[in-house]
């Protein structure tokens, strides 16, 4: 006796996910340069394809493309070309869509296309800016908010702090390579602001960040946390918050905005596997 066999049932065909439609790159140019601090620059750019460009969110990201050795004006990127090698990931600190400008800081971190472009910087110079990128969803309805991260963090930090609504309480701490570095921040909301140095050796990075940490004892069991800072310390001061000091960890955001030994780190490592 033969057991029947199954009819064959198709598949229904998989459906590919639609490819992400890039946004066209937008040139822009250079009209103003403010020494911040003696690693930070803030560089201001003006474009009329700035035109529609909008940050709905803080701590959004947008792309800059640089020149490439021997160039004054990097090419302009095709829609489906390949990706630019001089392309570097940054916060739009101030938007004014009135005056097509957007503010960007920079951190002069050493060697590097934006690093070294930043350095000699001049009026007039051109790049190649792509995005915005989502940003930080806030929760404005919070009392407490505890932001964590190192200097490369600091303008995300910024677009944070002007965010949020007098009626909150933050608590920042600010991992910079030198005492140098610290300079006034300002916020609508209550802020308290604690500077820690970690020196010039980038492999002690968050170093500073998890002794200030581990001194200062759990936050307020209702504060929202933004922890941004070297992707590797990042996930170690995520798991310090969580197992030593108790927090929950879905009132956990980490961005890894940098790791050493990488040229160029993703815009997206969250931690979360931490």
């Amino acid at each position: 006796m033969t057991t029947p066999s199954l009819p064959e049932v198709s598949s229904p065909p998989a459906v590919e996910a639609a490819p992400r439609k890039r946004r066209p790159p937008r040139r822009v140019e250079v009209t103003r340069v403010q020494v911040l601090s003696p690693l930070m620059r803030r560089i201001t750019l003006h474009g009329s394809e700035l035109q529609g460009f909008e940050v709905n969110d803080p701590a959004s990201y947008m792309k800059l493309i640089f020149p490439e050795p021997g160039q004054t004006e990097p090419d302009r990127p095709l829609p489906d070309g390949p990706r630019a090698k001089s392309m570097r990931t940054y916060t739009p600190l101030a938007v004014r869509p009135e005056a097509l400008e957007v503010d960007v800081d920079f951190v002069l971190h050493g060697d590097g296309p934006a690093s070294t472009w930043a350095a000699q910087v001049e009026v007039g110079q051109v790049l190649f800016l792509m995005g915005p990128g989502p940003g930080y969803k806030l929760a404005l309805d919070a009392q407490q908010h505890v932001l964590i991260g190192d200097d490369s963090a600091l303008p995300a930090f910024e677009t944070i702090l002007a965010a949020l609504p007098a009626t909150a309480s933050i608590r920042l701490l600010m991992e910079v390579a030198d005492a140098a570095e610290e300079r006034a921040l300002h916020s609508p909301a209550a802020l308290a602001t604690q500077w820690v140095v970690r020196g010039a050796d980038n492999t002690q990075a968050g170093t500073a960040l998890e002794a200030a940490l581990r001194l200062a004892g759990p936050p307020a069991a209702e504060a929202r946390i933004y922890l941004a800072c070297e992707a590797a310390a990042m996930r170690r001061l995520r798991l310090l918050l969580i197992n030593e000091l108790g927090v929950d960890r879905a009132r956990i955001v980490g961005r890894g905005y940098w790791k050493l030994g990488t040229v160029n780190h993703p815009d997206h490592d969250y931690g979360d596997e931490a």
